[in-house]
């Protein structure tokens, strides 16, 4: 089972990163509960499709900071794994593009808050992976509402509600340009998905109702029903990780 597809082995010893791969894998799986699971570490965008995780190649010389960006892909991944239902998820899917996207955050933030709420130290990784993702976006220098993505906004909103945690220092300015408007129209509602956060068919069908407070329709994907028996070998493909 291949935990790293990297080349940085001179003669007999070990690359200083190799130690640190397998910590990180080995907790992805257990957290996923996949032991079989097949980890990867590359420079490319972190992802997750049948059998196969994908995290980002760390550094060789890593700064705390590093590391627990890429722990944080990783509890990410792993958390995605072990507490969604993409068959559940296809069900509920808003056939809205932007409805979507908003949709598939809010999910991701679900799963992520669960991690967070559970272990002390994936919140703390996950903290780290997501001000990373943002700061990497420049979302830090966005001073106009128009220019910040509603379903990143909305997700640090529910990661709020559904953790405590603020948003991480590098999304707080866009999420400040969005909070006063969303704090508004769907302040009550999301204050109702904290107790729904452990089904995943209750809290889709709340956020259904957030979609509809906001006018981005209520609409499931038609398509959910006719693809659920031919894309049952498909679950879990995806670039994750929310990032």
């Amino acid at each position: 089972m291949t935990t790293s597809n990297s080349k940085f082995r001179t003669g007999s010893k070990e690359a200083p990163t190799e130690p640190f791969k397998r910590a990180v894998t080995a907790c992805l799986r257990a957290i996923a509960r996949k032991p079989e699971l097949e980890v990867t570490f590359a420079a490319e965008r972190p992802g997750l499709s049948p059998g196969k995780a994908r995290l980002p190649e760390p550094a060789r010389k890593m700064t705390r900071r590093d590391a627990a960006v890429v722990r944080g892909h990783a509890d990410s991944i792993a958390l995605k794994l072990a507490c969604h239902d993409p068959k559940v998820h296809r069900k509920l899917m808003p056939g809205n593009p932007q409805a979507r996207g908003v949709f598939e955050a809010v999910e991701q933030a679900r799963v992520e808050a669960l991690g967070s709420r559970r272990m002390a130290g994936v919140a703390r990784n996950l903290t780290a992976m997501l001000d990373d993702h943002f700061h990497r976006g420049k979302f830090d220098e966005i001073t106009d509402r128009a220019d910040a993505p509603l379903s990143d906004a909305l997700a640090m909103l529910v990661r709020e509600r559904l953790t405590g945690l603020a948003p991480p220092a590098a999304a707080r300015k866009m999420v400040d340009l969005w909070r006063p408007v969303l704090e508004d129209k769907i302040g009550a509602r999301l204050d109702r998905l904290d107790r729904l956060a452990e089904d995943q068919a209750r809290f889709g069908d709340a956020v259904h109702d957030l979609l509809s407070a906001l006018e981005l329709g209520d609409d499931r994907n038609a398509e959910a029903d006719d693809d659920e028996s031919q894309d049952d070998n498909r679950d879990g493909e995806n670039d994750q990780s929310g990032a």
